[in-house]
């Protein structure tokens, strides 16, 4: 198989490996979150659940080490994860109880799983795509994954009214064994990344990566003060759905659902009009920074406002538009600014960092969601519109540093 057939079976295999991950988690978050209320009616358990996912994330910068250390090849470690994701799935499903730690401890379990599949399947993809054609493909990446999203949640509800709890977990089950299948797809990887696969590196080096280089210093920094937006938004909604519904599980329910496929929709809606302008010219991917904060501190300010269905609607819109420009943005930029034969070890230690810190202020934000708010607005809107704010001013290092290793690029072409 040459290198042209290589490019044009690999990348759409990976696409659909990767849509099919992105329904699994969505899918469980939903059915915990609406099983929990029914024991919580406030919505405050089921509002951890978002910390436990941000804790999950946040170990995977040692783990995900340990297993590119302990295993030869990507493509063996990716087959491993995805094992282990069904176990983890079929001991959920055994245990037969939903409750806030069992929740918890499942969602932190798959959390962890899922994003060490991720940064290392993105670095054998890396080596296929032109650096030019770079933002287009992480641009349809990111809408792709995200388009059954728009369904996953109607779906989970569906299960969850008309067969219960168990079915949504048999449903998981299914799709992840669907995953694994499509991965074996994949063998001309291993002809592709060849080199990369060998070469191993210690615990730290993805934390060293990003000491040593300005520009991913910048970019975790970036990423962390957005991600107090974002956190803002996530864990309050099940509280402000839970008011909203006054106790109604089937409107909870319908809430929540809906919120998750507007957000999804939006996301997509925007990155099928950012896909098409970074086609057009790649560049425009650093205006992406100052769109998003803008975007998220809409979403924040109307989603504490809202005491009605549609305000809570329009906020998910702002939500997902800004939160495709973030990721898109910050996936574009962060791959350039990194040397290719420690991507894999950038990703995973900076994702670690980032969700640390969130898990963090995701631990206290129900707590602060509840107390007297501040000149009219509850305490994490206020940080996230400081926040937000000040990350505009973090962008602008990053984005003098990315044209630059553009410019570096092209002059040695």
């Amino acid at each position: 198989m040459n290198l042209y057939l290589q490019k044009k079976h690999i990348i759409p295999i990976y696409l659909c490996f990767s849509g099919l991950g992105s329904i699994v988690q969505p899918m469980l978050l939903m059915g915990c979150t609406i099983a929990l209320f029914d024991i919580d009616k406030s919505g405050v358990s089921a509002a951890y659940l978002e910390p436990a996912r941000l804790l999950g994330i946040s170990c995977t910068g040692l783990l995900g080490v340990f297993f590119i250390k302990f295993f030869s090849s990507y493509n063996t470690i990716v087959k491993y994860i995805l094992l282990l994701t069904l176990c983890t799935l079929l001991g959920f499903l055994l245990y037969n109880e939903v409750n806030i730690r069992s929740a918890a401890i499942a969602i932190w379990a798959l959390s962890c799983l899922f994003s060490m599949i991720h940064p290392i399947s993105i670095t054998c993809i890396n080596t296929q795509i032109e650096t030019a054609e770079k933002p287009f493909f992480f641009s349809t990446c990111q809408i792709f994954s995200q388009g059954l999203n728009i369904l996953a949640p109607k779906l989970a509800n569906i299960l969850l009214a008309n067969f219960g709890f168990k079915s949504l977990l048999l449903f998981c089950i299914l799709i992840n064994i669907l995953r694994i299948l499509v991965w074996k797809q994949l063998d001309a990887i291993k002809v592709a990344t060849k080199e990369e696969r060998m070469q191993k590196y210690g615990m730290l080096t993805g934390f060293k990566e990003i000491v040593q280089n300005p520009g991913l210093l910048w970019m975790i920094s970036f990423r962390i003060i957005s991600h107090i937006g974002i956190v803002a938004y996530t864990i309050s909604l099940p509280i402000i759905a839970a008011e909203i519904a006054n106790g109604n599980s089937q409107i909870h329910a319908q809430l929540f659902s809906h919120n998750m496929s507007i957000n999804n929709l939006a996301f997509i809606v925007s990155g099928i009009w950012g896909s098409w302008q970074l086609k057009r010219n790649p560049k425009l991917i650093i205006y992406f920074f100052n769109i998003s904060p803008m975007l998220i501190v809409l979403a924040a300010i109307i989603a504490f406002y809202a005491r009605q269905p549609l305000y809570l609607q329009i906020t998910a819109l702002f939500y997902g538009a800004g939160l495709y420009f973030f990721r898109t943005a910050t996936s574009t930029i962060a791959q350039a600014l990194t040397k290719k034969n420690k991507l894999a070890y950038a990703i995973l230690a900076g994702d670690g960092t980032v969700k640390f810190f969130a898990y963090g202020i995701s631990y206290l934000m129900p707590l602060w969601v509840v107390l007297p708010p501040i000149w009219g607005i509850a305490h994490p809107f206020v940080g996230c519109i400081l926040c937000s704010l000040l990350s505009l001013r973090i962008a602008k290092p990053i984005v003098k540093m990315y044209l630059s290793s553009l410019r570096k690029e092209n002059s040695v072409k």
